[in-house]
Formats: C-alpha cells, sequence, structure tokens
C-alpha cells in the first residue's frame, strides 16, 4: 500500500487554492468542517441509485458513459438522451459527466455543444486517446484537439481515459477540467500482461534491461513507481499520486478525477494520495457508513439502552 511517507507534501496546499466543495451559507454559525474535502461522484446512470446518495449526503456530482445508460434501459440514442436530460435536471447545480460517442473532431465538438446545452451542470467526457487502436486513418490527438477546442467554447471536460501522468497533463495542457485515471484497469492489465519471471508491471514498464522479451513489444507505459513501484493491486493508487504530484509542481487546478474502483479499501487509498475527485460505483458507496466493528457496537448500544426504557 502506499505509504504516507510517500505523499505530496503541497498537496493540502493546492486545495485551498481550489473551488470549496462545501462552502458555508452566510449568516450560518456554524461554518463547514471539510470546506475543501474532495468531491464524491455515483459512477451510474440509474437515477434510483443516486436519489437516495444524493438524499444521505453522499455524493455531489455523477459521472456516466454509453455502457452505464444501457445497463440502466438505453435502448436509442432519443432514450439515453432522456436519461441524460433527468439526471443533469435532479444533480443541478452538481457537475454531471456525458461521453461524446463520436470520433471526429467536428463531429465531437457539435455532440458536445449539444450536451453541454442540455444544462449549466453538464462537463463533457472526452476519451484522450486511443483513436487510432479504433481507426489507423483518425487523428491520434483528436481527444487533445477537442478538449482545446471545448476550453475554447467555455465547455468544461472530464478527459477520460487516462493511465499515464503524461496524459493527465496533456489534457490538463489543453484545458480539461478533470482528468479520470483508470485505476482500477492497471492492476487488471498487469495480472493479465505480465511475465511471471519478470518484477511487477512489467508489461507497462520493462525496468530490469529496458528490453522487451524476445519478440515482444517495447513498452515504457508508466514510469516505474507507477507500472514496478510495488505491488501490482497497488498501481492505480500510485498513478493517482503521481499525478497529484506533478500537478501540485506547477499549480495546474485540474482536478485528478480517481475512476475504475474494485472495492471500497481503494477509496481510502485514493483520499491518502491526493485524489480531488473519487468517483465511485453506486454499489460501493451503499456501503461506506458500514464496518463489522461499527455493526457490533450499534448492536450493543441498543440491547444496553434497553434499561432505560419506561
Amino acid at each position: 500500500m502506499l505509504q504516507p511517507g510517500q505523499i505530496h507534501q503541497g498537496s493540502g496546499a493546492r486545495r485551498v487554492t481550489m473551488e470549496e466543495v462545501n462552502p458555508t451559507n452566510k449568516g450560518k454559525k456554524l461554518a463547514h468542517p471539510a470546506s475543501f474535502a474532495p468531491r464524491i461522484f455515483a459512477d451510474t446512470a440509474d437515477l434510483d441509485e443516486i436519489k437516495p446518495l444524493m438524499e444521505g449526503g453522499i455524493i455531489n456530482g455523477v459521472t456516466t458513459n454509453p455502457s452505464l445508460m444501457k445497463r440502466a434501459g438505453a435502448t436509442s440514442w432519443d432514450g439515453a438522451m432522456k436519461m441524460m436530460k433527468e439526471i443533469v435536471k435532479y444533480m443541478a447545480p452538481y457537475p454531471v459527466s456525458l461521453e461524446l460517442t463520436e470520433l471526429t473532431p467536428e463531429k465531437m465538438i457539435k455532440q458536445a455543444k449539444v450536451l453541454a446545452g442540455i444544462g449549466p451542470n453538464v462537463v463533457v467526457k472526452v476519451p484522450t486517446g486511443g483513436y487510432q487502436a479504433i481507426d489507423k486513418n483518425l487523428d491520434p490527438f483528436t481527444g487533445l484537439k477537442v478538449i482545446n477546442a471545448l476550453w475554447r467554447n467555455d465547455i468544461k471536460v472530464n478527459a477520460t481515459l487516462i493511465f499515464n501522468t503524461t496524459q493527465a497533463f496533456w489534457a490538463a495542457n489543453a484545458g480539461a477540467s478533470y482528468v479520470s485515471p483508470f485505476l482500477g484497469r492497471l492492476a487488471d492489465y498487469m495480472y493479465k500482461h505480465d511475465h511471471v519471471e519478470r518484477e511487477p508491471g512489467n508489461s507497462l514498464n520493462f525496468l530490469e534491461d529496458h528490453k522487451a522479451p524476445a519478440g515482444g513489444p517495447e513498452r515504457t507505459a508508466n514510469s516505474a513507481y507507477v507500472a514496478s513501484g510495488g505491488a501490482r493491486r497497488d498501481s492505480g493508487v500510485r498513478l493517482i499520486n503521481e499525478i497529484v504530484s506533478v500537478f501540485n509542481n506547477y499549480r495546474i487546478k485540474t482536478e485528478v478525477l480517481a475512476a475504475s474502483f474494485r472495492n471500497a479499501v481503494q477509496l481510502s487509498e485514493c483520499l491518502l494520495a491526493g485524489a480531488d475527485i473519487l468517483t465511485v460505483p453506486a454499489s460501493l458507496l451503499m456501503g461506506v457508513a458500514d464496518h463489522p466493528l461499527t455493526n457490533e457496537g450499534m448492536v450493543a448500544f441498543v440491547e444496553d439502552s434497553k434499561v432505560f426504557e419506561k
């Protein structure tokens, strides 16, 4: 696990230069004790999942994507638009990230303007790269060009599918309001592709001799700190820490939105690493107030309180 001594000491100073997440209303006597806490978003398209989390004060934003909308019942673009409009209206003024489905700059920008027109709290999700994996004729810089164009049009962007610090930096440099490192998928990839005879993370960073195994491709996709700096399961949290450290170095105010959580422990680890936002599956958020010892304590308290019953 990421150790406290590895955390960039400037993360707290960076947070207080940014917008308050929990401001205290004018005239209120008791100031909010967590005014610069990280934001917590629900990663879902199901309004029935969103409502209890909002009512419980658990979340202050939502992220969604076509896969989540399909899972929530959308079977057409019109159906997806209806779903997105309902979520944006319900969540206002809190941010809702909606993802583009087009793949060329002109169409992406046009679609982004339509999505942004749903409400002032819309943030448009733009994949940072990967376009030539879909079609070799596509521009590899499509995502960055669209991010920059939307920034110029005053449309907030959530740059997604980020797996290393340089992707996060270039997205921020292009004008992204948020960058979304997918921490869970890093470990998933390593467990599937690492060569077992070499150190963990070798599928993303060949550190020992800077050469790939015979016949294999060269890969320096991540720094040694992220890919080979410890256990595979912690690689995503190390990525969050690395991005936050770089953003601290240059006073970059783009918010680091940790995504792709696999378990509840990773929530604490990303808070330790300095993430600005955690976007979490609703199923994980439903259990944030629970702990086995809390359950035991409540049972004991209720049992003991029976002596005071009239």
